[in-house]
C-alpha cells in the first residue's frame, strides 16, 4: 500500500532584496533541488540524523499530473541504487550523467518530468508482519500555471524561456509552509552552481551542489538501481573523496619510442589520502572505444600523478583525432579530456588551468608544463601590408649603399632600359685577382720581347765589366763617368721599348 502525503494550500513567493535564502530541507530523505525543464536533475539529501545503510530501499514515484489522484494520471516509478549514504551527505540522479557535483552517490535519473506539470514523492519500502509496506516521505508538486498546494512550485518557466531554470529548497522563517522552493539559474560555466537573480543581479546562491578539487573532479556514483545488487560499487575507501582527473595524455612517441609501449594516461589524485581505483575503467576512442579495467588493489597515492603505460594497460591512443575518459564502476563518465585533432610526434596533450594544450615538455608523473614552440609567420609576395612597406623604406634609408647608374642608349622610360640601384662595392680582392690576370697575359703576349731585351741587357753588363778591369784603377774615374752615362742611355732606350 502506498501512502501519499498530499499538502493542499496557497502557494506563496517572496523578492529577496539582500543574499539568496541558504538551502535547507525537512528531516528524513529529502528533496534539495530539481530542474523540470530541459536538462533534468533532482538532488536528495540525507537530514535523518543517522546513516542510510541502504538506499535501495527507497523508491520515487513521479505522476504527470500536480493531482495524483485525478481521472486518468500515469505514473511511473525508479527504485535508488544501492548504496550507503551518512548524514548531511546528497544522492545526485541526472538525465545527462553529467558532473557528480560532490554527491556521495550518483545514479542516472530515469523518471521524465513533465513540463507542464507534475507530481514527484519519496516512498520508503519495508517488511512489516512479513507485508510489504511502503511509506510516504517527501514530496513536490509543480506547475507551469498556478499550484494551489502549499510551499510547492508555480509558475515553472518554459525551457525556451529559461533554459537553466532549476530550483532549490529553503527554510521559510515568515508564516505559511515551513519550506519553499526557489528558482535559480544553473551557472554556465560552473553547472554545479546555481545563481539567485537578487534585485535584477545575478548572485550565487547557497547549493548542495558542491565542486570539487582542483583540478576539477567530484565524488563518483555507486551503480544504479537497474544493476544487480552489490556489483560495480564504490569501493568503500573512495566514499567522500574526489574523483581522479585525467591530467595528460602521450598519444605519439617519437622513436625510439614506440605506441604499443610508451603511450601513456595520467591521472591526478587530489585527495590527501589514496584513491582506490578497483574496477575503475579507463576508456579510449572517440568513435571505436577501448576500456581497460584496473584490478582489485590498483591506488593512488594521495596527492600524486600517476600514469598508466600502453604497454600494461593495452589501450592505444589515436594519432589523429582521440579522448581518453575515466570510468567509475557504475560506468558514469567522471572525468574525460578534451578531443584533439592531430597529435604531434613526442608531444603530449597536457591539461593547465582547465584547458588542454599539446606541450613538447611532457611530464610523466609530474605537474604539467606547458612548452610551445614558436610559430614562423611569413608574407607572400606582393601581401605586404602598409606598416611592413614603411619598414622597409625606413631600413633602406638607413643602411644606404653605393648607387651605380648603368650606361643607357635608350630612354629611361623605354621598355628594357633601366638603373642599377644600390649595387654592392666590388671587394678588394676581386680587383687584386683581375690586376694579376692583366698582367699575366701581357707577360705572356710579350714574352719573345722579354727575352729579347734580357739577353741584351746581360751582355751588354758583361762588355761593361770586362772594359773596366782592362784600364785600372787610375781610369776608375772616367770608367765611372762612361757607365754612369752608358747606364742613362740604357735606361733611355729601356723606356722606349716598353713605352711603344
Amino acid at each position: 500500500m502506498v501512502i501519499f502525503l498530499m499538502l493542499i494550500g496557497l502557494g506563496s513567493s517572496r523578492a529577496w532584496a539582500a543574499n539568496p535564502p541558504e538551502l535547507a530541507v525537512p528531516s528524513g530523505l529529502s528533496l534539495a533541488e530539481i530542474k523540470i525543464t530541459g536538462t533534468e536533475f533532482l538532488m536528495l539529501q540525507n537530514n535523518t540524523g543517522s546513516t542510510i545503510s541502504d538506499l535501495s530501499k527507497y523508491w520515487l514515484y513521479i505522476f504527470n499530473n500536480v493531482n495524483p489522484l485525478a481521472s486518468g494520471v500515469s505514473s511511473s516509478s525508479q527504485q535508488l541504487p544501492s548504496g550507503v549514504l551518512g548524514n548531511g551527505q546528497t544522492i545526485l540522479l541526472s538525465a545527462n550523467g553529467g558532473n557528480t557535483c560532490g554527491a556521495t552517490v550518483t545514479a542516472k535519473l530515469s523518471l521524465s518530468l513533465t513540463d507542464s506539470g507534475g507530481f514527484l514523492e519519496v516512498v520508503q519500502a519495508s517488511l512489516i508482519g512479513g507485508l510489504l509496506v511502503q511509506t510516504a516521505g517527501d514530496a513536490v508538486s509543480w506547475s507551469s500555471g498556478v499550484n494551489s498546494a502549499v510551499g510547492m512550485i508555480t509558475n515553472v518557466p518554459s525551457s525556451t524561456s529559461a533554459p537553466s531554470g532549476a530550483y532549490y529548497r529553503y527554510q521559510n522563517t515568515s508564516a505559511g509552509a515551513p519550506y519553499l522552493w526557489q528558482l535559480a539559474d544553473v551557472d554556465s560555466i560552473n553547472t554545479c552552481q546555481l545563481n539567485v537573480t537578487v534585485s535584477g543581479v545575478s548572485t550565487p546562491g547557497p547549493s548542495g551542489l558542491l565542486v570539487g578539487s582542483a583540478p576539477p573532479a567530484t565524488i563518483v556514483s555507486l551503480s544504479d538501481g537497474s544493476q544487480t545488487s552489490g556489483s560495480s560499487l564504490l569501493p568503500p575507501a573512495d566514499v567522500g573523496l574526489a574523483a581522479p582527473q585525467i591530467n595528460e595524455l602521450f598519444p605519439n612517441p617519437a622513436e625510439p619510442q614506440t605506441d604499443s609501449e610508451d603511450e601513456f594516461i595520467e591521472l591526478y589524485n587530489s585527495n590527501d589520502v589514496a584513491f582506490d581505483l578497483t574496477g575503475f575503467k579507463l576508456q579510449t576512442g572517440t568513435t571505436t572505444l577501448h576500456n581497460y579495467t584496473f584490478t582489485a588493489g590498483t591506488s593512488l597515492a594521495p596527492k600524486s600523478f600517476t600514469a598508466f603505460y600502453s604497454i600494461d594497460t593495452n589501450l592505444s591512443l589515436g594519432n589523429s583525432g582521440g579522448q581518453a575518459r575515466l570510468l567509475d564502476p557504475a560506468g558514469n563518465v567522471i572525468s574525460q579530456s578534451d578531443v584533439y585533432a592531430k597529435a604531434p610526434d613526442g608531444q603530449s596533450w597536457a591539461l593547465a588551468n582547465g584547458n588542454w594544450y599539446f606541450t613538447t615538455t611532457p611530464t610523466v608523473s609530474g605537474a604539467n608544463v606547458i612548452n610551445q614552440p614558436l610559430s614562423v609567420k611569413t608574407l607572400s609576395v606582393g601581401s605586404a601590408t602598409a606598416a611592413t612597406k614603411k619598414a622597409a623604406t625606413t631600413a633602406s634609408k638607413t643602411i644606404a649603399t653605393p648607387k651605380v647608374k648603368a650606361a643607357s642608349t635608350s630612354s629611361s622610360n623605354s621598355p628594357g632600359s633601366s638603373a642599377i640601384k644600390n649595387a654592392s662595392p666590388l671587394h678588394p680582392l676581386v680587383l687584386a685577382g683581375v690586376g694579376l690576370g692583366a698582367v699575366a697575359y701581357a707577360a705572356y703576349e710579350y714574352r719573345n720581347d722579354l727575352q729579347n731585351r734580357l739577353y741584351q741587357f746581360r751582355r751588354y753588363r758583361a762588355a761593361r765589366a770586362t772594359a773596366g778591369a782592362a784600364t785600372g784603377s787610375a781610369g776608375a774615374g772616367r770608367v765611372e763617368s762612361r757607365f754612369g752615362g752608358r747606364q742613362d742611355n740604357f735606361r733611355s732606350r729601356f723606356s722606349s721599348w716598353f713605352g711603344k
